[in-house]
């Protein structure tokens, strides 16, 4: 602790000439709008790191694109604008010539005012042409960003026995038991090796450098240590345990992107290959289902698995072909065990059962996982793009030290992959035509395996949009780094048909809604019979005025399940429906300050079991001056559910680079509050304290993680320095 203090030190006396661009608070709100909107969808996939979208934008803010030179790709990564908008936008450009001014788009049907009011702020028009700048040029005229954070859970856990904070306040045993003599050495010596308290701090710690200029180049290193893991001493003598670096090159030359080091890899529809997250998920922006890939692109964030490390580049083939090539190889976590590989003999082999994704490393046990499976990726892109049309090509083939075997094999996971090697191979496409908009891709496994989506996006009036998507994802597909739209979170062993709209019938009402029904060819985790369901969604949205915005949204999924219980040997599947109703206003009090109020219920019933409720209100204060050195965001919720299965998720503002959004259940209280100081021009600090007090509880977690009482807090610190 007292070298990272001391660090920060350093770089703070050294920060001279410091720059920062203001963000206007609407913009900001847009941001956190539009990143909560997918975040709805995640569900038990919150573990899913939304930051990079939330940094993709706030590029966007501080190099605006310009409308002269952009590509359909550029507009489509704004997350704004649908393909008919894109299509359009390209279309009046083609032939009408460059934008004099951005109040031009107005004259285009397909824009509507609120789209345009959105869009405003990340994109702007340049009369002059495109100039090369020299890499001497770049690295004179980037700019660089410091970022330290820290963060603690204030009640102490039962995995820091061994070792307390003055910030902790200390563990005793629920139950009133006596707890293990860990001043003892051999004592807490004991439980360190069997893995019963955690080896390191309850400092949570992470540090970023980043030098970037506008998106043509960039270039840094990440840090990141978790709490219970050892810094800079005994298991951890490199200090932080997860390290991250990388360098990406745009548009130099001939070559479209090069990237060394931590990168991204994302082609077609996402069935194929693509690595990171999908944005491409069912949410209230209703006409959202096409993925718009990035190819290529810089990795900044801490997820130790969903990246790829080694080297990529595309590269331009004349006016209309560009072709990528990546190579990646990185260790992974993983359950490692001895198999036999010849029945009866006595050669073995190590085999792994599944893979990691936590990346903790705070004990013996999982330390013994770290790292402990090699995974060699190589694959390439070729594509080939007109202004209306593109199709592409694309094959991905993934390697492991050791073989995957799952530790058990039953009916619904056999057609799974299991091996030391896969290959993936497809084609995708996307046509523009008018207010029309035609894509999919078809994708093969080595095993034979087949996976299809395609997906119409029309404009039938300026007022209303349509989006359908026809989806058939086989059973035995595998894709071990897929990522297209599905209902399941892996793409396979699924059909299905979504049919979305968006009507704006005046520009102070807009209703969004979509039906989407499926069906699983084969059995599923906690599923044991073939089945089918629906999810459907409606979202009236008022908007009265720049200062006042209401919607109200119900949505209703049915996804069959086994009963829980066996009937005859076998355990019978039921309905289950899960049925969510939300209100939600923003209002604007004053031009600094914004009060953000939500009710939302839940209604979960399994079978003929008695249906389950949940409810949760929350208000939020949001005060955020155009000019003033503090800004200040909180929030105080009530909430009462019946179980786990009838939570709530709830999108919560964060330090820059966190992204939140817990699961809400049980009966209680939540509330947090954060503090921004922008101490000079380029510095500034964030303070975070939030809290969990629940009613009826006398420990809260499991396992090491447990906590005594009925409260659990958490404080986070974070320093971001720019010049």
């Amino acid at each position: 602790m007292n070298r990272l203090l001391a660090l920060i030190g350093a770089v703070w006396a050294c920060v001279v000439l410091l720059q920062a661009q203001e963000i206007p608070p609407e913009v900001r709100d847009l941001i956190e709008q539009r990143v909560e909107a997918i975040a709805d969808q995640l569900g038990d996939d919150s573990d899913v790191d939304l930051s990079s979208l939330t940094e993709q934008l706030l590029d966007r803010l501080n190099y605006p694109l310009d409308l002269n030179r952009a590509t359909a790709q550029d507009l489509a990564d704004l997350y704004m604008l649908s393909d008919i908008q894109v299509n359009a936008i390209l279309d009046h450009r083609q032939r009408f010539g460059k934008f004099i001014s951005i109040y031009e788009l107005q004259t285009i049907d397909a824009l509507d005012m609120a789209t345009l009011e959105e869009v405003r702020p990340f994109i702007t028009v340049r009369s002059e042409g495109a100039s090369r700048t020299s890499l001497k040029e770049m690295l004179a005229n980037g700019s660089h960003e410091v970022l330290f954070r820290t963060q603690i859970s204030v009640q102490q856990r039962k995995g820091f026995l061994g070792g307390g904070d003055p910030f902790n306040s200390p563990y005793t045993d629920p139950d009133g038991g006596p707890l293990p003599d860990v001043n003892d050495p051999q004592v807490l010596d004991s439980l360190r090796q069997n893995s019963k308290v955690y080896l390191g701090s309850p400092w949570k710690l992470y540090t970023r450098y980043r030098f970037r200029y506008r998106r043509n180049l960039s270039f840094g290193i990440t840090a990141e240590k978790d709490e219970g893991e050892e810094f800079f001493k005994g298991t951890q003598p490199n200090g932080f345990d997860f390290y991250s670096a990388h360098l990406f090159i745009r548009d130099i030359g001939p070559v479209k992107a090069l990237a060394l080091g931590d990168y991204q890899a994302q082609f077609g529809q996402g069935l194929v290959f693509s690595s990171g997250l999908s944005y491409a998920r069912k949410s209230a922006y209703t006409m959202n289902i096409k993925r718009n890939a990035d190819g290529l692109t810089p990795y900044t964030s801490v997820n130790e698995n969903q990246f790829m490390r080694g080297a990529g580049a595309t590269v331009g083939l004349g006016k209309f072909l560009e072709a990528t090539a990546f190579i990646s190889h990185k260790k992974l976590d993983g359950n490692v065990a001895i198999a036999d590989t010849v029945s009866g003999a006595d050669a073995t082999e190590a085999v792994f059962s599944s893979f990691l994704e936590d990346g903790y490393h705070r004990t013996y046990n999982e330390l013994r996982k770290k790292h402990s499976v090699d995974e060699f990726i190589y694959g390439g892109n070729m594509r080939y793009l007109r202004r209306n049309w593109s199709i592409g090509a694309t094959a991905a083939h993934e390697e492991f030290g050791n073989t995957l075997q799952k530790s058990s094999v039953v009916p619904y996971n056999q057609f799974e992959f299991q091996g030391k090697a896969n290959t993936t191979y497809g084609v995708d496409w996307n046509v523009l035509y008018r207010n029309l908009t035609w894509f999919g891709e078809g994708a093969r496994s080595a095993n034979g395996g087949m996976a299809g989506v395609t997906g119409l996006l029309v404009a039938l009036d300026k007022r209303l949009s349509l989006a359908l998507q026809y989806r058939d994802l086989q059973r035995d597909f595998q894709g071990l780094y897929s990522a297209a739209f599905s209902e399941s979170s892996n793409p396979w062993n699924e059909r299905g048909l979504y049919t979305g709209l968006e009507l704006r019938p005046t520009r102070k009402w807009t209703l969004n809604a979509y039906f989407d029904q499926f069906t699983f060819p084969w059995l599923r985790y906690q599923t044991d019979a073939l089945s089918n369901g629906y999810e459907v969604l409606g979202q009236l949205t008022w908007t009265p005025s720049k200062k006042v915005q209401l919607y109200v949204k119900a949505r209703k999924q049915d996804k069959p399940k086994n009963a829980g219980y066996v009937t005859e040997g076998i355990s019978p599947i039921v309905p289950t429906d899960q049925v969510n109703y939300r209100f939600n206003a923003s209002y604007k009090v004053s031009k600094g300050i914004t009060l953000r109020t939500r009710i939302e219920t839940v209604d979960y019933q399994r079978g003929d079991s008695p249906v389950e409720h949940g409810f949760m209100i929350y208000q939020d204060v949001v005060h955020r001056p155009s000019k003033g050195r503090l800004e200040f965001t909180g929030r105080l919720a009530l909430f009462s559910t019946d179980s786990y299965d009838a939570r709530i998720y709830a999108f919560e503002s964060d330090v820059p680079g966190v992204f939140s959004l817990p699961p809400v259940y049980g009966q209680g209280l939540r509330w947090y509050g954060m503090v921004r100081w922008s101490v000079a021009r380029g510095i500034d600090v964030w303070a975070r304290y939030g809290s969990w007090a629940y009613l009826h509880q006398d420990a809260i977690s499991s396992g090491l993680q447990e906590i005594s009482g009925d409260r659990r807090s958490d404080l986070k610190l974070e320093l971001r320095l720019k010049f």
